[in-house]
């Protein structure tokens, strides 16, 4: 959870995962960096290049999914003139990209009525090209912006692990219940499913492995 303002780059607070409450996510909000300016392209370039934090968290080989929220026109026009700019540089962040959109419509379909100038046209027409949802700001209910839009990502066929486990000690987890339609190849450190998960299931791989320091240590990678 960003600030539209690039100067919240620099956030260091771990996202919400599955479990998590709302009390969570709204301190999460508060404790965000706050600022005056509506540049959710240049936030989320300045969060991924510049941040210090987003590299330890953000998989590289994972689908990216992206919702904008904005009661505003999005204003990176410097950094981005074009929204093809924008598209341009995402492509380049990950194979499989989602995005979403939770922004003010045109005041002839916006349920606010909302001034033209501050239609999200960008974030919408961004959102358009990956063929995503745009949800009405004013909507009582914002849930399709995620939920949808999630259902898009691309399913999981295998988790690379992050170091050589212990193969007996090898458990898979769909939503914290145990998954068996899986099997583990040794030769690239891999775990391949026979039944692939449905969309939007957290998939946890856990294990034990010896460090190079010596002794037992366990780890966990995860997939959604």
């Amino acid at each position: 959870m960003l600030s539209t303002d690039p100067a919240g780059y620099n956030d260091q607070q771990f996202p919400l995962v599955p479990g998590d409450t709302i009390t969570e996510a709204e301190a999460m909000y508060n404790a965000s960096t706050k600022g005056g300016r509506e540049a959710g392209f240049e936030a989320l370039q300045s969060y991924i290049e510049l941040g210090s934090y987003a590299s330890t968290w953000m998989r590289w080989d994972a689908a990216l999914l992206i919702v904008f929220v904005s009661d505003e026109e999005e204003q990176s026009t410097t950094e981005f003139p074009n929204v093809s700019d924008f598209v341009q540089w995402l492509n380049l962040q990950r194979s499989s990209v989602y995005l979403s959109s939770i922004v003010n419509l045109h005041p002839d379909d916006s349920l606010c009525n909302t001034a033209a100038m501050y239609e999200g046209a960008r974030y919408i027409e961004a959102t358009n090209h990956y063929a995503g949802v745009v949800v009405d700001i004013c909507s009582e209910d914002w849930s399709t912006g995620v939920r949808d839009a999630s259902a898009q990502v691309d399913p999981y066929e295998s988790i690379g692990l992050t170091h050589e486990p212990v193969e007996d000690s090898v458990r898979v987890f769909a939503n914290g219940v145990i998954y068996n339609d899986w099997y583990y190849d040794s030769s690239d450190n891999t775990v391949y499913f026979t039944v692939i998960p449905d969309a939007g299931i957290l998939i946890e791989v856990g294990y034990r492995y010896i460090p190079l320091d010596s002794g037992l240590d366990t780890a966990i990678n995860t997939a959604n």
